[in-house]
């Protein structure tokens, strides 16, 4: 559950490191070292990258990101595995709505629904992965600037009527998977206003021949760091990315949309959305109808 602090953009997640302490499998020391130097190389290839990646069309730019982000994956000892819905997204611009795990979250994604992503603007100082992400295009959130913030949505809009797709995290702040956060209807307006599908995917991390695992997850209070070294140090770490079918923005306001949103991707990841008290502009979910009984007339009962 989240709960806000100075405004209402800037959630928190009650999850802490603690949640990702579960007994996973581990790999031995030497893989440990083997998978942390192919890493670093990994990590130097998307440098490189990013320095060609001006030089190269908006095709090949897509290619060396996606390429990049795989290589980042692989090195790190993280399989893919993409649980397609029956029913085809709908093709042109389209809002990908994700839950939002681990910093791994990103990457994943970009290998298999390439995008602009939206982050916060801390991560475009980080090394690396900052210059990679701007080579996306990505559209950076000031969250301290709550004010700033029905820009950053219309240049979302913009980019979706022209044909692009955009990923977002609607929690605005990881948790460990276990408990999803609330879903932020902010960028779903963008959605709103360009008439672009929203399309919800769910991220579940797991372990080879195991339930679901926190182990990959980036939380308040942890370093990045020590979520690195346990990523690097487990056996078998698999993310799923499920593909659920898209909600058309006619048929539902931004409340609605993000709430139904949060719910489809709850199913999959088996995470139960948090309880919140009542507030007269939450979103209005559909539920099912209560089972009835069946009434026995009174002249029934008599015959019996």
């Amino acid at each position: 559950m989240t709960t806000a602090l100075t405004n209402g953009w800037v959630p928190r997640s009650t999850c802490t490191p603690r949640c990702a302490d579960d007994p996973v499998p581990t790999v031995d020391p030497a893989l440990r070292r083997h998978r942390g130097r192919r890493l670093a190389g990994a990590l130097a290839g998307a440098g490189v990258a990013a320095l060609r990646a001006p030089l190269t069309g908006a095709r090949g730019r897509r290619r060396l990101v996606v390429c990049a982000a795989a290589r980042l994956l692989t090195a790190a000892g993280l399989r893919v595995e993409v649980h397609a819905s029956p029913v085809a997204w709908p093709r042109g611009g389209r809002l990908v709505v994700a839950n939002h795990v681990s910093w791994l979250d990103g990457l994943a994604l970009l290998t298999v629904v390439p995008g602009v992503p939206v982050a916060k603007r801390e991560m475009a100082d980080w090394p690396v992965v900052g210059p990679l992400l701007r080579r996306t295009g990505v559209v950076l959130v000031d969250r301290a600037r709550v004010r700033a913030l029905p820009d950053t949505v219309a240049e979302v809009t913009g980019l979706l009527r022209a044909g692009t797709s955009v990923t977002v995290h609607p929690e605005g702040t990881t948790a460990c998977g276990v408990e999803l956060g609330r879903f932020r209807p902010a960028f779903l307006q963008a959605a709103v206003d360009a008439a672009a599908p929203v399309c919800p995917v769910a991220l579940r991390y797991r372990v080879d021949g195991g339930g679901g695992s926190a182990v990959a997850a980036y939380l308040t209070g942890g370093s990045l760091r020590g979520s690195l070294a346990r990523v690097l140090a487990t056996r078998g770490l698999v993310v799923e990315v499920h593909l659920l079918p898209a909600l058309d923005p006619a048929c539902a306001d931004r409340r609605e949309l993000a709430a139904l949103a949060e719910y489809a991707i709850a199913e999959v990841t088996e995470a139960r959305p948090p309880v919140v008290t009542a507030h007269p502009r939450r979103p209005r979910v559909p539920e099912p109808a209560p089972l009835r009984r069946p009434v026995r007339r009174a002249g029934a009962a008599r015959a019996a």
